[in-house]
């Protein structure tokens, strides 16, 4: 949708690895993609610019701190920015200590991709109507993160994938129902006939 072309799916057919390659034990796959996956958010975790000292510049560039509205939305994403700095911090030392990396990741990556749609669109709006031009001095920026706030909220796990890890994980609630958590993969129905 920006234009950029670094987020796709790849898929392959057909395809053998030796067992010499396999990670972990016969039977441990989930736990080696959970791992993948914990890596992976943690690796995507971290939203791009713009971030709120981005928009600070912008909204004194643009004589917007007189309105309460863009100051106090500027503090929240500040306090956000802040906590979320301090969760990956604790997550970095965890994997200093060789440990694997926890449900903290799905938290930095699910508050910074809505964060970073939320923090484009403010930027445009502050913008006013240059905010529509892709060669007004900051648009560019806040356009391409609110244009790639999607993607980013698909990657490394959806929005809603993120909320169950976080729910059932870190808060402990009970799981969704899933009549199939006990069936093989093989036998589940896939409605070919």
């Amino acid at each position: 949708i920006s234009g950029g072309s670094n987020f796709c799916e790849v898929y392959f057919s057909d395809v053998r690895i030796p067992d010499s390659q396999r990670l972990g034990g016969i039977g441990d796959g989930w736990g080696v993609a959970l791992t993948t996956l914990m890596n992976e958010r943690l690796a995507v975790g971290s939203a791009p610019p713009p971030d709120a000292d981005e928009l600070l510049s912008l909204a004194k560039e643009m004589g917007a701190l007189d309105n309460p509205a863009v100051r106090h939305q500027l503090a929240d994403w500040y306090v956000q920015m802040t906590g979320l700095k301090y969760t990956k911090a604790r997550t970095m030392t965890a994997l200093s200590r060789g440990q694997t990396p926890g449900p903290e990741a799905s938290i930095e990556k699910l508050v910074s991709a809505s964060k970073l749609q939320d923090i484009g669109s403010f930027g445009m709006d502050v913008e006013g109507a240059a905010g529509v031009l892709m060669d007004a001095p900051h648009a560019a920026l806040f356009q391409n993160a609110y244009l790639y706030a999607p993607g980013f909220r698909i990657a490394g796990g959806t929005d809603e994938i993120l909320r169950n890890i976080i729910a059932e994980r870190v808060l402990g609630l009970p799981p969704d129902i899933r009549v199939d958590k006990k069936v093989a993969f093989s036998e589940l129905a896939t409605g070919a006939t």
